[in-house]
């Protein structure tokens, strides 16, 4: 004797015939896997498709398919759902509302299981259109039968039905439905007596196409007492173009249609349709595609409906973190944490853990650290990586810990295998030249002195115009100006070289013979220039001024270099304080010991002086012959070199009458 199927799946056709034949197909043994032909039954409800649907065709899927005709046939595909229910044989029963869509090949085995996983299961997958965007809109845009078969032909469809991912858009109903309230389902599995509780589809809804049938019918069956959703993460359906009732429509069609279902709806139930979120949390079962992991990640990531955080409201995408962070009250740690979190927004994972491991030999109950590794700790199981970012990333926590033959090591290393990688550079100034960074000296010399007017040869991208504030008039000078940074004064910014401002006078009419107040030099990198651009600016300067000269104390002799061949370049600017030092020895020069490369402070200007003027030719060929290694072992008293102190050098402009 025949045993009864487990499954019965119910699917309405009308005048469907080449969509259906890839449903029913995508229905049939040949190709779902994990169930046998014994298994399921197929119930194919022809819904008054004229000429009917043979009967001939759709057994030779399976002698487990099977034809009902309704007669007479409705306008609404209700009756027809409910004339399949009462022939279906299995306990657990599908129902396809519309025939058109093609199925993954896992819906029916992982159907089958997650039914089994709760007695009230309410078994359901995503709808997904075929084709880019919805098929209104494609179709708009000229999506059309032909250009639906080659997108299938593209996958090689049905070879791997799990392919359909690719090509596909999720229905309006479905959106981001993994991590969001479903409208409705459009292959949805209950079992026999969830289905006759529910005294099946409500045949009320008789709108041709059944209106909101479908949608109401999910909602009642989450209604069911302890209903129990059980999405299937990587199966779906996947609608065909064929010209329907609501799929197909064009925009202004199903505008009209929405006003009239709404209105059937809300006559039938009383309140206007809405999204229902499950009662209890949803189980998911079943495999993840590549491209069906692809849109879970982005939806939980980056959700369309910017209103619903799947991850939980205030959720930080960037640190990844649930609840706010708190930064660790011991600075040093708290250092330690903010290098990882940097390295944790760029995706430097190994370099996370790293720094975290440290952070954590420190602090071992301060919570961040811990909360870091454990979701990076599997990037730095046993081997550091060979990379210049990590050695020098290592680099930089053990400078923070003041392990300074430690941090040298790690930023030679990044050297060895980048040797233009700049933030290594970096690290070893900072190493040779700890404290105040030099931005915070020019900070500190615009509050103090309060400049009338300031003038900066180079402004690059405006960071130390940034810090000048009103009512302080700031003249820049840059031949490739790149402003980024909001400036907050009266700034008049030159397009062109130093040479081109001074020698038509550029400065006299903006002065108005007033002194330039603080004059900031860190242009062109090389010696001779700098050299030129302090005598001209001196002429504008009074008793009181100050020049700083920026890039002073070179790291070493590579990135010294005429030719620039480095990103981190100081070039040959600490020849122009020697200089000055020989043959202006009326000059108070002194270099700050300032992060990364040095800022000579000089005062005791006089615009008087010809003696630059006279013998700048004599000046840059005495001082052009002379190397960095015959000044490196005495540079401290070559370049005036003062320790980055900030009581040492207010006392030293105190002593000569600027502050």
């Amino acid at each position: 004797m025949k045993r009864d199927p487990t499954i019965s799946i119910v699917v309405v056709v009308y005048n469907i015939p080449r969509e259906a034949a890839r449903t029913l197909y995508s229905l049939s043994p040949a190709y779902q896997r994990n169930v046998a032909p014994d298994d399921y039954e197929v119930i194919v409800v022809d819904n008054g498709s004229t000429p009917p649907v043979d009967e001939q065709i759709v057994r030779g899927f399976g002698d487990n398919f099977h034809v009902i005709r309704p007669d007479p046939a409705s306008s609404s595909p209700a009756s027809a759902v409910n004339r399949g229910l009462g022939a279906a044989r299995g306990d657990i029963i599908g129902v396809m509302i519309d025939g058109a869509r093609i199925v993954t090949p896992g819906l029916l085995h992982f159907a089958r299981h997650a039914a089994g996983l709760d007695p009230n299961a309410v078994v359901v997958t995503l709808g997904w259109y075929l084709g880019a965007d919805y098929q209104g809109f494609a179709i708009d845009a000229g999506y059309d039968k032909g250009r639906e078969d080659a997108l299938l032909a593209q996958i090689d469809w049905p070879e791997d039905g799990y392919r359909l991912f690719e090509i596909a858009t999720p229905d309006e109903c479905s959106g981001e439905g993994w991590l969001h309230p479903l409208g409705e389902a459009n292959a949805l599995f209950l079992r026999r007596r969830q289905w006759n509780k529910l005294g099946g589809m409500d045949e009320h809804f008789d709108l041709p196409g059944g209106g909101f049938v479908n949608p109401d019918t999910y909602r009642r069956a989450m209604e069911l007492p302890d209903a129990q959703l059980v999405l299937l993460l990587g199966e779906g359906t996947f609608h065909q173009v064929h010209g329907g009732v609501s799929t197909n429509a064009t925009r202004e069609q199903l505008r009209q249609q929405l006003l009239k279902w709404d209105a059937q709806y809300e006559a039938l139930r009383g309140h206007p349709f809405d999204l229902l979120a499950p009662a209890k949390p949803t189980i998911y079962v079943g495999t993840m595609p590549r491209p069906v992991l692809d849109r879970i990640a982005r939806a939980a990531v980056a959700p369309i409906r910017s209103d619903i955080s799947p991850l939980g409201d205030g959720f930080d995408y960037k640190m990844w973190s649930a609840k706010p962070l708190v930064k660790p009250k011991d600075p040093l740690v708290a250092e330690l944490v903010e290098l990882a979190h940097q390295e944790f927004v760029n995706r430097h994972f190994s370099e996370t853990t790293y720094v975290a491991r440290i952070a954590r030999r420190i602090a071992p109950d301060e919570p961040e650290p811990q909360r870091l590794l454990a979701m990076t700790a599997t990037a730095l199981a046993l081997d550091e990586p060979v990379s210049a970012n990590f050695y020098c990333v290592a680099g930089e926590a053990h400078r923070l810990l003041n392990e300074v033959d430690v941090a040298t090591t790690y930023y030679h290393k990044a050297l060895v295998l980048d040797s233009n990688f700049w933030q290594a550079h970096i690290g070893l100034a900072s190493l040779r030249l700890p404290g105040e960074i030099y931005y915070r000296w020019l900070e500190r010399f615009y509050q103090q002195m309060a400049p009338n007017i300031v003038m900066e040869i180079g402004v690059a991208d405006g960071a130390s115009l940034a810090l000048i504030r009103r009512p302080t008039v700031a003249i820049g000078v840059d031949p490739h100006p790149a402003i980024s940074c909001p400036l907050h004064a009266e700034i008049h910014i030159f397009a062109e070289t130093s040479d081109q401002f001074f020698s038509r006078r550029a400065p006299e009419a903006i002065l108005a013979r007033r002194d330039v107040d603080v004059a900031f030099i860190d242009g062109l990198h090389l010696f001779e220039q700098a050299l030129r651009d302090f005598k001209n600016v001196e002429r504008y300067c009074g008793r009181n001024s100050v020049i700083l000269l920026h890039d002073t104390l070179p790291l070493d002799e590579r990135t010294q270099s005429r030719a620039r061949d480095t990103r981190f370049h100081t070039g040959d600017v600490w020849r122009t304080v020697m200089c000055l030092k020989h043959y202006r020895q009326d000059l108070n020069i002194f270099t700050i010991a300032t992060p990364w490369t040095g800022l000579t402070v000089i005062t005791g200007l006089d615009r008087e002086s010809t003696i630059l003027e006279n013998r700048y030719e004599e000046a840059v060929a005495k001082f052009s012959e002379t190397s960095l290694s015959e000044v490196q072992p005495d540079i401290e008293r070559h370049l005036n070199v003062v320790p980055n102190d900030r009581t040492l050098v207010e006392s030293r402009l105190k002593q000569v009458g600027v502050l």
